[in-house]
């Protein structure tokens, strides 16, 4: 038997080795679980319908108010209901998360965490009281017809409790196409934070107002003369409070450029979020608002 050539013995000593380095190589490393692929700075309107108190309410929450420890027996509560509108502020990170093999990223759910800060007024209440006196009598020498003269005494107090809100925001969304240029998006969230402020405003205001008519007439409506006289308030520190929310948000997203990478991954956003607030005011109770967030916002993506 001829013995082997010195060149097959290098060619056999060559894929020795690739095999041997071959059958070394690791698996390729799996990818993380979830990474930060997206960027959302958002301001808008936040919007609520403020919870009817009571007169008993708002002393409790300004115990040392002066306005508050007059008599309020021949006073009136005003009816109806109130909306205030606040500014909205927000900054989230999006997150995507990794099939189970963590191959690949997917595109939906994507989580979103960050922060909200806005302020709101959560309770209401006005009570009222409308005097009036004779004042004089006039009687017409041509006809021989009666005026009578009025004098109407209008006095208000109107009452909010308001708080400045910085609140954990998180959600899950649902993109229809998130590689198109226009695409919407749905989904469920929540906050829930502490206060940076608590207040009590109270606020008292007094108009005059000159009244006439005729005999037998039981509701001005010849001349009307009103005057405002004076005003008063006050406001109150009261203790941290606790909020949260839930809410679904709606949206829709346009991605500003199709050509240039910087264009591409840069999108503006319009959203609404109709959901219910819940507030834990120490002094009192837990107040449940139904609530209504809107507002236009910029994504950046770099996934």
């Amino acid at each position: 038997m001829q013995l082997l050539s010195k060149r097959s013995l290098s060619a056999i000593f060559l894929l020795t080795i690739c095999f041997t380095a071959m059958g070394q190589v690791q698996p390729s490393a799996e990818i993380k679980r979830a990474i930060i692929g997206d960027f959302y700075i958002q301001t808008g309107m936040y919007l609520e319908r403020n919870a009817n108190g009571t007169l008993a309410d708002f002393q409790a929450l300004a115990p040392q108010s002066v306005l508050l420890a007059n008599d309020f027996t021949d006073y009136s509560t005003s009816n109806g209901f109130s909306i205030t509108g606040n500014t909205l502020f927000s900054v989230m990170v999006g997150l995507q998360f990794s099939d189970k093999q963590r191959t690949y990223y997917k595109e939906n759910p994507v989580v979103r965490l960050g922060f909200s800060y806005f302020t709101g007024n959560t309770l209401t209440s006005g009570v009222f009281r409308e005097t009036q006196v004779p004042f004089d009598t006039l009687t017409s020498a041509s006809t021989g017809q009666t005026l009578y003269v009025d004098s109407v005494t209008i006095e208000n107090y109107n009452m909010n409790y308001s708080s400045e809100q910085l609140r954990f925001d998180g959600s899950f969304i649902y993109r229809t196409n998130p590689a198109a240029r226009w695409s919407m998006f749905t989904g469920a969230g929540i906050t829930a934070g502490l206060a940076i402020t608590t207040y009590t405003d109270i606020y008292y205001s007094k108009y005059g107002r000159t009244d006439t008519r005729y005999a037998n007439e039981t509701q001005s409506s010849s001349f009307s003369y009103s005057n405002f006289i004076s005003s008063k308030s006050e406001s109150f520190q009261n203790r941290t409070t606790f909020g949260a929310s839930a809410y679904v948000p709606l949206g829709i997203d346009f991605r500003i450029g199709k050509d240039k990478e910087f264009w591409k991954r840069t999108h503006l956003f319009y959203e609404i979020r109709p959901g219910i607030n819940f507030t834990a005011i120490p002094e009192l109770h837990t107040v449940a608002n139904v609530s209504l967030q809107s507002g236009f916002g910029l994504r950046v993506s770099w996934d």
